[in-house]
């Protein structure tokens, strides 16, 4: 909920950009009337000015050969002057290693490398959000 607050106020809400596999979309979790209401949630998000959401889709195969897993590049965003407030972060969590952040830059660019490889590799924002309301209503 603290996430959604952040992401939602008025006053400088957080930026946030996704690319989802297709798979995650299709994969059943909870009742049929859930995954409705979680892709159709998700689908009228994405049309707020500081989210985008991106669809990997089944046919653009895997980028770089490899699926990472789950990660979060974190942006602390520009002073005034147009200098980064902090360093950029990579958040990682799995229930084998728990929580790890990699600071060092080395690892933040090949991460951001990995993210360029999906994101480009993706569906737009407006052509994920036709897929993901087609992909609701077939679990009608």
């Amino acid at each position: 909920m603290k996430r959604q607050m952040i992401i939602k106020r008025k006053t400088e809400p957080v930026e946030f950009a996704v690319v989802l596999h297709e798979s995650a979309l299709r994969r059943a979790v909870g009742t049929p009337r859930m995954m409705v209401n979680q892709l159709r949630h998700l689908a009228d998000e994405s049309t707020r000015p500081n989210i985008t959401v991106r669809v990997l889709p089944f046919a653009a195969g895997i980028p770089m050969g490899l699926l990472p897993g789950t990660f979060v590049i974190l942006d602390f965003g520009q002073d005034g002057k147009g200098r980064r407030r902090e360093p950029s972060v990579v958040y990682l969590e799995s229930v084998l290693t728990g929580k790890i952040y990699l600071e060092r830059e080395h690892d933040v660019d090949r991460y951001r490398s990995v993210w360029a490889a999906f994101h480009n590799a993706s569906l737009n924002a407006a052509e994920s959000r036709v897929l993901i309301r087609k992909i609701a209503k077939e679990f009608l």
